[in-house]
């Protein structure tokens, strides 16, 4: 792949929404996901229609074809006008094995786009076979700081997992996310890593090296691939994590703060994916919580059966937990808000 292969519409994204070409210290910052869908809602609405119509427009154009303050279409302008700088460090990621996709492209993840729609995030940043975003997948995510008995409870249903060709979904931090995403890799199944930062630095370990060549599996970050570890960024990348999953299963969380929290009682208040939650004498005080908000609960001897789905289990016990359904009527467009 190639930056050649990049439509009008996907470069406007990459040079509005990313830090690609630019100075993560300089003056000019790249649209928020907020301001993204603010500017797509006027142009939709103008004569404009699509991102890549943009391109070429001085700031007084944009301003009178979109309504904007003079302030905001200078801002505009400057971030359309950066083609070789984002040429250049398109070129620079592609040589490293990190590609891109768009809001504005047919082959973003449905998933994202199905169930975040405006908080889809504009731009992808990946390594590894994108289309293991659509395979069937469990999301196993819990804290860092696991106790045996849930680090137990992770590899198990890892396990069970790569048994029944299921991905697990996770975010790619210390304890829980390690111990599922290792496990099933090295019982021959899948994984897709939601990452909140330093996706170059992962991407050059030798066993992510090993699994990437294998297609078996995939790491990708709304940010920017040498972004350092951010709280909000972690925080905000959760609901991928959901997103893309059929179901999810809480390890380990604690109570009202914490990472883990944050993203299971977002789940749970926009019904990204049914969530289960382990449920045993030992288990956090936060899991506790989380099944009395409406979690199926989990127990370890349930995955102990020697032959059971895990599919229809977890359909089973979701059941009678069942969220709203969130309106998949209204579909987000590629790139409107």
């Amino acid at each position: 792949m190639s930056t050649i292969s990049f439509t009008n519409d996907a470069h406007t994204l990459i040079m509005a929404c990313s830090y690609v070409g630019l100075n993560p210290k300089g003056d000019l910052s790249p649209l928020t996901l907020k301001e993204w869908n603010a500017l797509a809602a006027k142009l939709v609405q103008s004569q404009l229609k699509t991102p890549g119509a943009m391109l070429g427009l001085s700031a007084e154009a944009l301003q009178s074809e979109l309504a904007l303050s003079l302030s905001e279409a200078q801002r505009l302008a400057a971030l359309l006008e950066r083609g070789a700088a984002v040429a250049f460090e398109l070129e620079n990621l592609m040589n490293a094995g990190i590609r891109l996709v768009t809001r504005a492209e047919e082959h973003y993840p449905f998933r994202l786009k199905e169930k975040l729609k405006a908080q889809a995030p504009p731009v992808l940043f990946y390594a590894g076979p994108l289309e293991l975003a659509q395979h069937e997948g469990i999301a196993i995510v819990g804290s860092r700081a696991v106790d045996a008995a849930g680090a137990e409870f992770t590899a198990r249903l890892a396990e069970l997992c790569a048994r029944q060709r299921l991905s697990v979904i996770s975010g790619g931090a210390k304890g829980v996310d390690i111990v599922s995403m290792k496990t099933v890799l090295e019982n021959g199944g899948k994984s897709v890593g939601a990452m909140s930062d330093s996706l170059a630095k992962k991407i050059r370990e030798r066993e992510a090296r090993e699994y990437l060549f294998e297609e078996r599996l995939l790491l990708l970050s709304p940010f920017h691939p040498n972004a350092p570890f951010n709280v909000a960024n972690a925080m905000s990348r959760n609901k991928l994590i959901y997103a893309l999953a059929d179901y999810a299963v809480v390890v380990a969380s604690d109570l009202e703060t914490g990472g883990t929290w944050a993203g299971a009682t977002e789940n749970l208040r926009k019904a990204y994916a049914p969530m289960l939650v382990r449920s045993e004498i030992d288990a956090p005080q936060g899991n506790r919580a989380l099944v009395g908000k409406g979690a199926a609960p989990l127990a370890g001897c349930e995955l102990e059966q020697s032959d059971f789905d895990l599919r229809q289990l977890f359909a089973q016990k979701s059941f009678s937990n069942a969220a709203p359904v969130p309106d998949t009527n209204q579909q987000l467009g590629l790139f409107e808000a």
